[in-house]
């Protein structure tokens, strides 16, 4: 029967709609991340010293940062800082953005200042981070993905250009020539490196907002996907309710009239 054909293969269409649905997995989106980082010594005295340290955002808009480094050589920062708040913790400093200076477009900077205190030498710190992100100078981008873990994001954090290559070998040169004036420096250095934690609020902080990897999906798409799911199961129940009532009117039709 033709009807019965067009009835089986619209409930085998939405079997396998229904099984699609709950089976295919549902994409994140994540964001490109990436930054660049210049540590600025803008004075110098004994035993003190001024820096400026720009930040440039390489990735998506930051409606809130923070940066981090470490420095090398005992460095300690003081009360004076600005465009920040500034926490250090032994030789690792924290800094998180001012209520003024939280979003950060695409190509755009961000300056923030201190001053320390210095005994022995004064190096630049060589690493730096943004949101947990490293500066290598290069944008990542990472593309959609299925819950795991993109394996494209690897050798994009590993693998640098040779211009990056080349800056990084001067910079380790750098540290290698005043690692050596440190190590002959007076044992304070690693004193004040372990000393206890400070926090100096230059302005009311703001919390930032993470750039994060996995972006979760809108819980209106699952709402979305299981209507679809029931909308298809009830089209099925009544196909299959409209063809065993066809089938009946039809042996109806065919039986002879029985006279009394």
């Amino acid at each position: 029967m033709p009807f019965a054909r067009i009835v089986r293969a619209a409930l085998a269409v939405a079997a396998a709609l229904v099984a699609t649905g709950l089976v295919t997995p549902m994409a994140t989106a994540r964001a490109a991340v990436g930054c660049d980082v210049d540590y600025d010594v803008t004075d110098q005295w004994r035993s003190g010293f001024g820096a400026r340290v720009t930040v440039t955002n390489l990735g998506d808009p930051l409606s809130g940062w923070t940066l981090e480094w470490t420095f090398t050589a005992g460095q300690r920062i003081t009360s004076e800082t600005w465009n920040g708040v500034f926490t250090q913790s032994g030789s690792t400093v924290r800094v998180t953005n001012a209520s003024h200076n939280g979003s950060v477009a695409t190509g755009r900077s961000v300056s923030v200042g201190f001053n320390g205190t210095w005994s022995g030498s004064n190096p630049a710190p060589t690493s730096f981070t943004v949101d947990g992100v490293p500066c290598t100078g290069s944008p990542v981008t990472v593309g959609t993905t299925s819950g795991a873990p993109a394996p494209s994001s690897t050798p994009s954090l590993t693998t640098e250009p040779s211009a990056t290559t080349t800056t990084t070998t001067t910079t380790t040169t750098s540290a290698s020539t005043t690692s050596s004036s440190a190590t002959t420096g007076p044992s304070e250095s690693s004193a004040a490196a372990a000393s206890d934690t400070f926090t100096w609020p230059t302005a009311s902080p703001k919390p930032a907002v993470v750039l994060s990897a996995d972006v979760s999906p809108d819980s209106g798409v699952d709402a979305l996907r299981l209507g679809l799911v029931i909308s298809l199961l009830v089209a099925a129940v009544g196909i299959a309710v409209l063809l065993v009532v066809r089938r009946h009117l039809g042996r109806v039709g065919d039986r002879p009239d029985e006279r009394p």
